[in-house]
Parts: C-alpha cells; structure tokens; sequence
C-alpha cells in the first residue's frame, strides 16, 4: 500500500489509510461476518490489520513518537519531556495541543 500526500509526498503508512484498505480487501472478498486479518506492505514495513467478525477494525501501528523535536513541532516539552497540553494561540483563541507522530506529525487538540 502506498499513499501519497496532496503535495504529492509519500508518508511512511497512514493509519486511517491501512484500515480502509483492510475494508476494501474484506468487501471484495466477501468475508464481512467473520475476523480476518491482512499482511500489507508498506513503506513503514509489515502492517497486519484485524478486523473482527464485528466490523472493528485493530491496527498495531507501533510506539508514538512523543519527543517534540522527533515529532517535530516547535511546541515545547510540558509533561516528562513531551508537548502534551501545550498551550497554542490562534487568532486570539488558546488551545490545548498534544504532539504525537505515528510516522507523520499530529495534534491531538481538545476544545472546552
């Protein structure tokens, strides 16, 4: 499985991606009531998807990257060294921010 980025780069895997991909594979093969699990190649190596006889879709996507520099960001580190709740302004609004990279950066924001 490869995915590419609207500016035409190539990420490592795409979470979202992998599980949509496992569906597709499920659908065409017509096994939606009982578990199956796929081996996918990709470019962050063997992604093995399972999905349940449910419809629940697991993934094993590794360890985050919490460490803001490996992220990156420039969000600074709050909590044991990585940038969880960092506070962000944007157009006069703060923000809680978390920093994480499951191989391509996120910010995990929570709204009050």
């Amino acid at each position: 499985m490869r995915i590419f980025n609207s500016d035409g780069s190539e990420p490592q895997m795409c979470g979202n991606g992998i599980r949509c991909m496992a569906k597709f594979l499920q659908s065409i093969e017509g096994r939606s009531k009982e578990e199956v699990q796929y081996k996918i190649w990709t470019n962050a190596g063997v992604i093995i998807p399972i999905i349940s006889a449910e419809g629940s879709i697991t993934v094993d996507m590794g360890q985050p990257i919490l460490n803001p520099q490996e992220v990156p960001t420039l969000l600074g580190p709050t909590i044991n060294g990585a940038a969880v709740d960092a506070e962000i302004t944007i157009a006069d609004t703060v923000f809680k921010a978390t920093a994480v990279s499951m191989g391509n950066p996120h910010s995990v924001n929570i709204l009050f």
